[in-house]
């Protein structure tokens, strides 16, 4: 039995196949630990791409543009205004639009149709429409833009106002989606063949329908409707035009007649189409500028006469004034519609009530004689002195100031009215008897002493610069009172001796 068990029945493995045993061992042992760091390193990789921010514009990846955003502490995504404007295709500019200072607290962003603009602090986003006429748009957000890194952000709400774009954000899946108008009129003109929208008559407005789920169709005989996305009528396609206004979410609607009034979205009448034209001048107050037999006049939403069709032009021309930097040329100061009968011109309210008195009429708004016969090359045309609402008025070549509430600031005594921007700041000057004065300071001084707490930080500073002039001048003179002593320095910003004050304070 012992020869059996030790004999040819049972063969000792040798060192070498223990050895190779062995190894295998080692070997799986070593793959099965490979096979979990690679899984493992497969999870992290996964989930690593699932932590970070994936950006989608007109449904192709665009990694570059996962980094500009920002996140508030309530996970609230951010969007930098004019780095996202390089992306998007709009220009892009800090301060005001044509207001040449580099004011970070403001931008604006450009596109070949329109330019919206925008203010630290702010809810609203204005827009200026390049049709020709330069009309604006405001909107109102729920957040104000912020700044973070020296940089203007606001959020998808804004930027879907501003760049006319479709945009969300999906928190689970940490995606953000981006569809440009120009993709989107493409791919609904490709879903809908009676889309309105592509062709050559086709209008940038009408586009812009589509960001809020609505399409202007148009049939065989070209006459035009809106249905909404899901197919669902509007209005039938029984107009000769259409025209879609974002700010309202209204449509300017044309009829075989060639007469013109305004539908709402849910398809009511708020103005029958009894005019030649009609445009939005105030989204709030609900007023629009209407035109019938060549002659303008005002209605609000209920189609109620504000102003008689009676008037040759309502609204000023903004781009005699660019420094005033007007965003409506029909009611300044959200408040006074300046209308112009028979050469002569008057400022009335929402309400259609002459704001100065019945029958008060000025020849001219605005000055646009400036500075320019005392030397000052660089002097700006005036209409409006924002700091008290006021508007720059004539008659017989000669120049005053009221309020928008119709009170006089400034009798109608001086020779010219004009302002001069000096490193972004606009400082107002008016010629009484061929003496130069600061306007905001003399009526600082004389007309309104209990509002000086109420001017900005930028006039008060303005003022303490002229002021310290004035000061430096004074101390020269010796304060003196007599007459007319300062009527000879015509090109200095002065107080002026009691005399020469006191003819212009009585007159006022």
């Amino acid at each position: 039995m012992n020869d059996f068990i030790g004999g040819a029945g049972y063969n000792k493995p040798t060192e070498e196949q223990v050895k190779a045993k062995k190894m295998m061992r080692i070997i799986g042992i070593v793959l099965v630990l490979l096979l979990l760091v690679v899984i493992g390193l497969v999870a992290l990789i996964y989930y690593m791409q699932s932590t970070q921010l994936k950006v989608y514009v007109d449904a192709k990846s665009n990694v570059k543009m996962k980094d500009i955003f920002v996140f508030d502490q309530n996970n609230n995504l951010y969007i930098p205004i004019r780095a996202f404007a390089d992306y998007v295709g709009y220009e892009s500019g800090n301060g005001e639009y044509k207001q040449y200072a580099e004011d970070i607290t403001k931008c604006y962003v450009e596109s070949k149709e329109e330019i919206a603009s925008f203010s630290l602090g702010s809810n609203k986003i204005y827009k200026i429409i390049l049709d020709g006429n330069n009309d604006y748009e405001y909107y109102e957000i729920n957040e104000p833009i912020k700044m973070f890194n020296n940089q203007l952000y606001t959020t998808i709400e804004g930027a879907q106002i501003a760049f006319n774009i479709s945009m969300s954000y999906n928190q689970q899946q940490n995606q953000v989606n981006i569809y440009t108008l120009p993709y989107l009129v493409s791919y609904y003109t490709t879903k809908f063949q009676n889309a309105g929208i592509a062709d050559k008559d086709a209008s940038f407005s009408n586009q812009k329908a589509l960001l809020y789920n609505m399409l202007i169709i148009k049939n065989e005989n070209r006459n035009y409707g809106v249905q909404t996305l899901d197919g669902q009528e509007v209005l039938g396609t029984k107009y000769a035009n259409i025209k879609f206004v974002e700010s309202s979410k209204e449509f300017i609607v044309t009829t075989m007649e060639n007469k013109m009034g305004i539908m709402s979205y849910d398809s009511k009448i708020k103005i029958a189409p009894e005019f030649d034209e009609i445009k939005q001048i105030d989204k709030d107050s609900g007023l629009y500028l209407a035109t019938k037999n060549k002659k303008q006049g005002v209605v609000n939403s209920n189609g109620s006469i504000v102003l008689y069709l009676e008037y040759d032009q309502i609204g000023v021309n903004s781009s005699q004034y660019m420094s005033n930097t007007i965003k409506n040329q029909y009611l300044l100061y959200n408040k006074c519609i300046p209308a112009k009968k028979n050469g002569t011109w008057e400022i009335f309210d929402k309400t259609g009530k002459n704001i100065a008195g019945t029958g008060t009429t000025y020849k001219e708004l605005g000055c646009s004689v400036g500075g320019k016969s005392n030397g000052e090359e660089n002097s700006n045309s005036v209409l409006l002195v924002p700091q008290y609402e006021g508007i720059v008025v004539s008659r017989n070549n000669v120049y005053g100031l009221i309020d928008s509430e119709g009170k006089t600031l400034l009798p109608i005594a001086l020779q010219s009215i004009y302002s001069i921007t000096s490193e972004g700041e606009e400082t107002y000057y008016m010629l009484y008897n061929n003496q130069l004065m600061n306007v905001i300071d003399y009526i600082k001084k004389w007309v309104r002493p209990d509002k000086n707490e109420s001017n900005n930080q930028t006039n008060t500073e303005n003022t303490e610069n002229t002021n310290n002039e004035q000061t430096t001048q004074n101390t020269q003179q010796n304060n003196t009172s007599t007459e007319n002593t300062t009527q000879t320095n015509t090109n200095a910003v002065e107080n002026n001796t009691n005399t020469n004050v006191n003819k212009v304070s009585n007159n006022t």
